[in-house]
Order: C-alpha cells, then sequence, then structure tokens
C-alpha cells in the first residue's frame, strides 16, 4: 500500500472506509479512451479488460537516455552516486541532484530540495581541496490526500525511517490531518514555484 509501514494504517482506514479494492502487481498494457477500458497483465501474464470512469497512470520511473546509455549510470540505468554525498561513483568531478539518481529515497521536490544544499556544499569543499563532505539522510515527502480537507503527511528518510516535520502534538504526521491539508493546497504551491523551482533556498547560507 505504502513503502513506509508507519503510514500504512492510515491509509489502509481510508480504502476500508471507501471500500476500495486493492490489486498489486498489475501493469497497464492497453487504454482504448473512447470506450473507457482498459487492460492489465498480471504477475502471472494473464490480460484482464477493465472498465473505467476515471484513470490516473503513473508510468514507470526512468533516467534520461543522455544518462542511461552513458557510463555515469549504473546496470539499471539510473546516475550511479554515493547516497549521502550525492557524488559519482566513477567521476570524482559529477555530482546528481534529483530523480535521475540511484538514490532509494522518494523522488520528490522534497528530495531534491534537501539533495540541493548538500551538493552545492560538497561542490564547494572539493573546489577548496577539503575532504570535508555534507551528507543527504534520504529525506523525502509525500503528501497523502485521503479526503477533501485532510491529508497523511508522510515524511520518510532511507530505511523507512519517519522523520517529521513538524512536532508530533502540532501535527501528526502518521495520520490524516487539517495542518497537512492547510499546508498542500495554501503553502506548498508558492513554496514550490517561488521557491524551489527559482533556486531559493533557506537550508542554504548563501
Amino acid at each position: 500500500m505504502f513503502g513506509v509501514e508507519a503510514y500504512v494504517p492510515a491509509l489502509m482506514e481510508y480504502i476500508e472506509k471507501y471500500q476500495a479494492e486493492l490489486c498489486f502487481m498489475q501493469t497497464l498494457t492497453k487504454v482504448d479512451g473512447a470506450s473507457q477500458t482498459a487492460w492489465f497483465k498480471d504477475g502471472e501474464g494473464n490480460i484482464s479488460e477493465t472498465q473505467f470512469d476515471f484513470l490516473h497512470v503513473c508510468p514507470p520511473q526512468t533516467a534520461p537516455d543522455f544518462i542511461k546509455a552513458s557510463d555515469l549510470s549504473d546496470d539499471a540505468g539510473w546516475l550511479d552516486v554515493d547516497p549521502e554525498s550525492l557524488q559519482s561513483k566513477k567521476y570524482g568531478n559529477v555530482w546528481g541532484v534529483g530523480d535521475v539518481m540511484n538514490t532509494t529515497n522518494a523522488k520528490t521536490m522534497a528530495a531534491a530540495r534537501k539533495q540541493a544544499p548538500v551538493v552545492a556544499q560538497n561542490i564547494v569543499n572539493a573546489i577548496a581541496g577539503s575532504n570535508e563532505r555534507a551528507a543527504y539522510g534520504g529525506y523525502g515527502s509525500c503528501p497523502l490526500t485521503v479526503e477533501r480537507g485532510k491529508i497523511v503527511l508522510a515524511e520518510f528518510s532511507y530505511g523507512g525511517k519517519v522523520t517529521p516535520t513538524f512536532p508530533s502534538w502540532l501535527n501528526e504526521g502518521t495520520k490524516p490531518t487539517s495542518l497537512a491539508w492547510f499546508l498542500k493546497a495554501s503553502m506548498l504551491p508558492s513554496i514550490y514555484w517561488h521557491g524551489m523551482l527559482k533556486g531559493r533556498e533557506w537550508l542554504a547560507n548563501s
């Protein structure tokens, strides 16, 4: 249901509330929009046909071709980096940020926001000839909308360790809260568009 166990109970409550049917290990193979029909293949290769009213599809993630086809990639085609320093394991003058890397963090903007200052500091240190290295801990954030007005604000680092930004008395991240909805709906859009995407980062000194 979700890769971090601490958030599963809250999500399962909503699965039961909505009487939703969970079907894991299904791969979408074809869609006919006009007839609102989708075909899925299960783990044994069997094809099933399903009618839908609304279809939301997330395609398999992959690195761009210029990474996959280069010496920078690992065997799976991702940029091969040290998970903490984010420095290439093959080339000392290359670092990575974002979804292109083979790090095991959730591929989110929140992760890239934490990675950018680490990479910036490590590049500065490398230029200065210093062996000091800043470290990225695998932080990622997934605001999980469960109903209008409530969100489970999943925040976690490497190994599925829960790493909330707020104290539990203010926002209990493993439960659906109205505060998390407010953050997602009213605050994060401005932070994304006017902060992160413009390179403004309060975690960096300059």
